[in-house]
């Protein structure tokens, strides 16, 4: 069924079963919000168990909420090739991010179960997986659900993990009914992911097809700036500690680091706290949600330590105080050649173009790679839109994505789940 001369997979399925996503927390100007653990959340994970149980999967939920179908397609005991991405969305966000991901893996399960009814045969199963908290729009950090199926997290720590209003991933989880109590399956043979780009490169290149050999360094914290409340009338402005004007100056000079390091550094403050958030008061605490991301190690060292300056000259510039509430760092890491070699075959054998390039935004599959070998790939996105109402992608590029992953997930699932006997049936 991936021979070079068999006819391209009909993707019609997987269109409409990304709109039936697409309905869940949809927005009004053509965007959808789906929070973790929200409602919405809740009802895009029964659409994925009923989409999974009426293909003739199995699934299962974890303690932490991630959702695995599995598609059953060898004989006996067999190693898994698991596909898949995330559900949960930012605010006012875009269609595609993740949920491409999600969607295709099960339109790929189902294919090949239908495939081995109709006599394939395979000798590796497949699973289907939706993680849980990739996005960290209202739990942080973010990619929990896959951090801790690497064990980079404990499912304790996982699930007290607590929103803006005190509730917890757990408690949140719960609500929805998705609080699971069943063991996780064994760490794949080998994970493969779809994503849209979230950039313009493929689409510039005229490309179809990403094959992603490394992702950017990056530093993520939470900078506190704890100034006095005071009356904004009365209180002279010379007595004023306001933790709002210490963060507007550290709000300037994290931009200010990116431009020392032009196209090689991006940085962003996307995230503000404010308290006691009232019109009359000088604010006394102020948490920035910082991040840096840079191309290597060795840029993001030096462009953190420029960023670290910054936030403690903008304490100083305002007389307020400052600290660090908390710290994540994720380094520059190479995808093994094994997998990238089978989604570049993959993407040759369906005669489309195909680009090597880096991921600058981070990805569950990049939680995998400790466990198992890893390949991640793109398709594109128009005009480099992303978390936003107007992301898009082509259909034909859709469908060429879905081609891509079911002719790689096929020829693994045929050659035990090992990335280079896959790639000797594309020789």
């Amino acid at each position: 069924m991936t021979s070079s001369s068999s006819p391209p997979p009909d993707a019609s399925a997987l269109l409409a079963l990304l709109d039936r996503f697409a309905a869940i927390g949809a927005t009004a100007a053509g965007g959808v919000t789906r929070l973790c653990g929200s409602p919405e959340d809740g009802q895009a994970r029964a659409l994925f168990r009923s989409v999974a149980q009426a293909a003739g999967a199995r699934v299962t939920i974890d303690e932490v909420g991630n959702q695995f179908a599995l598609f059953p397609l060898a004989q006996g005991a067999a190693p898994a090739v698991m596909m898949g991405s995330h559900l949960d969305t930012q605010m006012r966000a875009g269609r595609f991010d993740g949920t491409l991901g999600v969607a295709t893996a099960l339109c790929v399960g189902e294919a090949l179960l239908q495939a081995r009814r109709q006599g394939a045969a395979f000798n590796a199963d497949f699973i289907a997986v939706n993680w849980t908290n990739e996005e960290g729009a209202r739990f942080r950090p973010s990619l929990l659900g896959s951090g801790t199926y690497a064990g980079s997290f404990t499912p304790d720590y996982a699930l007290s993990r607590c929103d803006d209003q005190g509730v917890s991933l757990g408690a949140a989880l719960g609500a929805i009914g998705s609080l699971g109590t069943d063991l996780p399956p064994p760490a794949p043979a080998c994970y493969l992911e779809l994503h849209i780009e979230q950039g313009s490169v493929l689409e510039e290149a005229k490309a179809r097809i990403g094959i992603v050999t490394g992702n950017w360094s990056a530093l993520k914290l939470e900078a506190l700036f704890l100034g006095e409340q005071a009356h904004t009338g009365p209180t002279p402005m010379a007595r004023r500690r306001d933790a709002l004007l210490g963060a507007a100056y550290a709000i300037a000079g994290i931009r200010a680091v990116a431009e020392r390091w032009p196209g090689d550094v991006h940085t962003a403050v996307a995230r503000l706290l404010v308290e006691p958030n009232s019109a009359n008061v000088v604010p006394a605490r102020v948490s920035l949600a910082v991040e840096v991301r840079a191309r290597s190690n060795e840029i993001l060292e030096q462009a953190v330590a420029a960023a670290e300056a910054a936030l403690r000259a903008a304490a100083a510039q305002a007389g307020v105080g400052y600290e660090v509430a908390a710290r994540a760092q994720r380094p520059v890491q190479r995808l093994p050649e094994g997998p990238a070699a089978l989604v570049r075959a993959c993407a040759q054998a369906a005669r489309l173009e195909w680009l090597e390039m880096s991921t600058v935004a981070g990805h569950d599959a990049l939680s995998l790679l400790s466990i198992c070998p890893v390949g991640l790939m793109f398709v594109p996105s128009i005009g480099g839109i992303t978390h936003n109402e107007a992301e898009d992608t082509a259909a034909p590029d859709i469908a060429a994505g879905f081609e891509v992953a079911l002719r790689a997930a096929s020829g693994l699932c045929q050659a035990k789940a090992v990335p280079e006997a896959a790639l000797a049936l594309h020789a």
